[in-house]
């Protein structure tokens, strides 16, 4: 078991890390959890808002794009369910296919997300940067979808398990999806390595977030205006943290 896992009693059990072949520059996964990091929360914030001029349209747009897909597709999903005579006078029968609803609808949505992260980590990369990229990400549909749901359900039972566990998880996955698209890990490698790496600095991570979070609901006084400049502040700011814990693969040609 490693060093992690015995710190923590709720981290889960450990994956050896398999990853695509990636430029010399760039640390493999295991030399960049090895090697170990540190960052400003404040550094963080000061970079990803230097670098949201430029990206707004892109990342506002992708954004648009994913919850019009998620929307779509629950309503469509939801009336063929409803065609099928799926009644909300049952309640189990409801439970079961809103829960259907919602992994088919995330099945046709997270491909859009991860080219969300990607648009964030490239800009923090200095790499060029399209409204191409949301659309990108296909090929990797099943395993975000996978990674999602394992990351869902592994959350859901650590809030169950007296609340710690859960909100630790749900900080500690926060880079997992990027990991499948950036690195092409497998779903289980990258929760693990989102995992390894996030708890080496747990709590400055979660001030992070929390302070987003804070940024990102202030913005919404003044009818939404400021989100204009928070979500994209918010998604290279994940791509600052990713980029420095990581580094990132030279850009596709």
């Amino acid at each position: 078991m490693s060093d992690t896992n015995l710190s923590n009693p709720y981290a889960a059990p450990a994956s050896a890390l398999h990853e695509a072949p990636h430029d010399s520059q760039v640390p493999s996964i295991e030399e960049a959890l090895s090697r170990g990091y540190d960052f400003s929360i404040r550094a963080v914030l000061s970079e990803a808002w230097q670098r949201v001029k430029g990206s707004k349209g892109i990342i506002i747009g992708g954004f648009l794009v994913f919850y019009l897909v998620l929307f779509t597709a629950s309503y469509l999903i939801g009336g063929v369910f409803g065609l099928l005579g799926v009644s909300s006078d049952s309640p189990m029968l409801s439970g079961v296919a809103e829960m259907i609803i919602g992994i088919f609808a995330s099945a046709l949505a997270y491909p859009f997300m991860a080219g969300i992260n990607m648009v964030g980590i490239r800009r923090a990369a200095d790499q060029p940067i399209s409204f191409n990229e949301i659309f990108s990400h296909f090929g990797r549909t099943v395993p975000l979808v996978i990674t999602a749901i394992l990351s869902m359900l592994l959350i859901y039972l650590g809030f169950f398990l007296l609340i710690i566990p859960g909100l630790y998880l749900a900080i500690a996955y926060m880079l997992a999806i990027p990991l499948v698209v950036e690195r092409g890990l497998t779903p289980w490698q990258a929760l693990e390595a989102s995992r390894k790496a996030i708890t080496q600095h747990w709590f400055k991570v979660f001030g992070l977030f929390l302070l987003l979070g804070l940024i990102s609901i202030v913005s919404i006084i003044a009818l939404g205006i400021g989100l204009i400049w928070s979500i994209p502040l918010f998604v290279i700011a994940i791509g600052v943290l990713y980029r420095t814990i990581f580094g990132v693969l030279p850009a596709p040609q």
